[in-house]
């Protein structure tokens, strides 16, 4: 799916490299990242078992025994990136297999759960107490890169989108094709905006991520100045779906670029771009025009 950038590549900052040309401890420490992210995913789809909130839900007689809370109906309806076809079928599918013939009680669970949280609090620990990548005022600077590792300040390694590092990315997966960039992502429930769907700011935040990268066919980099996303239709979980972002023009300080987005080959949302390079030419994540 990816390959490595070439060395000259202005826009590295953000392709996987070579798997091989990483250290025995880099590619551990991904691998632990992707279990952290099944772990979030996992503890995200936990069932407590209530349907409701009333005391008598686990006898089936509260008011909302029928499968359905009132917070759920409807839920899904309204308008930007949170919003899709098919808003109104609600979420009973979802509440019906938590029904009051289940063989355990909330005690069990709720003891199960606690166990659960005092392993991951004591791994978080141990994970916590280990040696951590030196940082200044983040606010600021972001990653200290005259302290920390070279690669430690690489956006395929720390960027909450396509960070191989970073247990929040999705992650995107993207690489270079002339001077257009490919990427593939794949979402999962922690991801839900409408039911089933991904939530429009995630879609967004992909976009501006890839896009962020392509700009770099102009030679130089920018920050964001405006992002216009086109949601055409919603965007499924549990599917692949593909990026692709290209460069446009340049104007001075101003890079203009365009994305498309696509779920098995259609399209769900395109978007444009304006990025400025910053007056000094410096960029935070190391870059310079």
């Amino acid at each position: 799916m990816t390959e490595a950038a070439s060395k000259g590549d202005i826009r590295r900052a953000w392709l996987d490299e070579d798997e091989a040309d990483l250290s025995a401890a880099r590619v551990a420490k991904h691998r632990l990242v992707e279990q952290v992210r099944r772990l979030v995913d996992a503890a995200f789809q936990l069932d407590t078992g209530d349907v409701g909130y009333h005391p008598d839900d686990a006898n089936g007689t509260g008011p909302d025994s029928d499968g359905a809370s009132s917070s759920d109906t409807g839920s899904y309806t309204g308008s930007g990136t949170n919003s899709g076809p098919d808003t109104d079928s609600g979420s009973s599918s979802s509440s019906s297999s938590s029904t009051s013939t289940s063989t355990s009680t909330d005690t069990d669970r709720a003891a199960r759960f606690m166990a659960l949280a005092a392993e991951v609090e004591s791994l978080a620990d141990r994970i916590g107490a280990l040696p951590h990548i030196p940082r200044t005022d983040i606010a600021v600077e972001g990653v200290n890169a005259s302290l920390a590792r070279r690669h430690d300040t690489l956006l395929v390694e720390r960027s909450t989108i396509n960070g191989r590092g970073n247990p929040l990315a999705p992650p995107m997966r993207m690489w270079a094709d002339g001077e257009v960039i490919r990427g593939e992502a794949y979402f999962t429930a922690p991801y839900e905006g409408p039911a089933g769907r991904v939530h429009g700011a995630w879609v967004a935040a992909c976009f501006d991520e890839i896009m962020g990268c392509a700009q770099g066919a102009s030679g130089a980099f920018g920050y964001t100045g405006t992002l216009t996303i086109t949601l055409r239709r919603a965007t499924p979980l549990y599917t692949k779906i593909t990026y692709e972002a290209g460069f446009s023009h340049r104007e001075g300080r101003k890079i203009h670029g365009w994305g498309r987005c696509y779920a098995d080959g259609r399209l769900t949302a395109e978007a444009t771009g304006l990025f400025v390079i910053p007056a000094n030419g410096r960029m935070g994540h190391g870059t310079t025009e």
